[in-house]
């Protein structure tokens, strides 16, 4: 399962990006001891530390956000209140993003809960006001309607594992959500071009992506890349983009942003590629260590030198440089008839042949125990009517299922199908 990322932490993941190459660099080290305590959920001592460290340097507004979620954890609320105050002051949390948050549920019965509440709605209110409010009022939408089931999913996940069905069902009506808006999202970049900071501000300059990024296509790589460039976007999330394209690909990651969940209730690492740098190219566009970023999923990570790997191999996933059908036959499950027979199935939508549309759509899905695609979702469409033909022939499909158990896979449809196009 593609792990639902929440507004909330990505607000975290993007905050980094708000400083320079340069300022990161430069930036003191008095709180990484805070932060270390905090990657190994020492959360006494981080808190401890982040008093001592915040008091000889001037934090950034992620400092005291991470500052508050060890205090808050430390049972300290009235100091967690107090960072958290700071955090909203210096960085753009929204109120939303505040109440997401698992780790201040505990705060949530203090006096001043309310206060800091009307602290972050107020000073989101006066920011967006200089933006036109039917625009920032669609973007807010978007953003509501692109997280509304994964949040559930992740709520799901922490409750009953990272493969509980209930995930699944929650992915189940996300997935035709995602179709939606990502049409929605392509005529608005179509009128605006990317709706960035200049256009809705920083709270929402990063719905527009949250949906691209849910269905990753390179066409839109340029525009994110421009935007970045522009500061209408941080890095940080053409970062995230790029690691989503090398994984479609099949290729190792840049910024090892991208893992999995697993049977046995483990995640996989997708392979990075030049991974004893990996921290050094996250630095660069604002993201913070990769150990840090996967601690936040409890999964235990060390950035490997040029000579010693400390990570046990079994947290990598399998390098998925082979073609999708090849591992596909390889496997336990196979198609009942050929896929050659499949994609002949597939009808070339009027919609699609008037624009001369033409690609790959691409689903993933579940095969159960008795040979039935389930779960059925596009990763990656083409719209036009194509992604609703792709998920109706591939419910109707069929599969032969030795293995008894259920098993992920990604099958591509092309639109329109050319036989001899296709055998080449």
């Amino acid at each position: 399962m593609r792990h639902p990322l929440s507004v909330a932490f990505l607000a975290l993941v993007i905050a980094h990006a708000s400083l320079s190459t340069a300022e990161a660099q430069a930036a003191p080290d008095v709180l990484a001891p805070a932060r270390q305590h905090f990657l190994h959920q020492e959360y006494g001592a981080a808190s401890a530390s982040y008093q001592k460290g915040l008091k000889q340097t001037s934090g950034k507004a992620r400092d005291y956000y991470q500052a508050a979620q060890a205090a808050a954890r430390n049972h300290e609320p009235k100091r967690a209140l107090d960072w958290l105050s700071q955090a909203v002051a210096k960085g753009y949390f929204s109120e939303a993003q505040l109440r997401a948050e698992a780790d201040f549920a505990s705060l949530e019965s203090q006096s001043t809960w309310p206060r800091l509440l009307a602290q972050a709605r107020t000073k989101q209110q006066q920011h967006e006001a200089a933006f036109d409010p039917a625009l920032v009022a669609l973007l807010k939408k978007i953003q509501f309607q692109d997280q509304q089931y994964r949040i559930e999913a992740e709520a799901a996940e922490r409750k009953f594992g990272i493969n509980a069905p209930q995930i699944a069902e929650a992915m189940r009506r996300q997935a035709p959500v995602d179709i939606r808006l990502a049409r929605q999202v392509d005529s608005l970049i179509a009128r605006h071009g990317y709706p960035g900071r200049s256009l809705v501000g920083e709270y929402q300059k990063s719905a527009a992506f949250l949906v691209l990024q849910h269905n990753p296509d390179e066409k839109y790589l340029p525009l994110l890349t421009a935007a970045a460039d522009k500061k209408e976007l941080a890095w940080s999330s053409v970062a995230i983009f790029i690691d989503r394209i090398k994984k479609e690909r099949g290729e190792p990651q840049v910024y090892g942003s991208q893992f999995r969940g697993e049977a046995d209730g483990h995640y996989q690492l997708q392979p990075i590629e030049d991974e004893p740098n990996v921290d050094v190219r996250r630095a660069k566009v604002g993201l913070p260590p990769l150990a840090e970023y996967l601690q936040h999923w409890g999964i235990a990570y060390q950035v490997p030198t040029a000579t010693h790997n400390p990570n046990p191999p079994t947290l990598y996933a399998p390098s998925a440089a082979a073609p999708v059908v090849a591992a596909r036959e390889a496997s336990a499950v196979e198609l009942i008839g050929s896929y050659e027979a499949l994609k002949a199935q597939v009808q070339y939508p009027a919609d699609a042949r008037a624009k001369q549309v033409r690609g790959k759509v691409t689903l993933q899905m579940r095969i159960d125990p008795a040979g039935v695609p389930q779960d059925v979702m596009v990763v990656k469409g083409l719209g036009y009517g194509c992604d609703e033909e792709a998920l109706r022939v591939m419910r109707a499909a069929r599969y032969q299922n030795a293995a008894g158990q259920d098993h992920e896979i990604r099958v591509s449809l092309p639109f329109p199908y050319e036989p001899a196009q296709e055998e080449k």
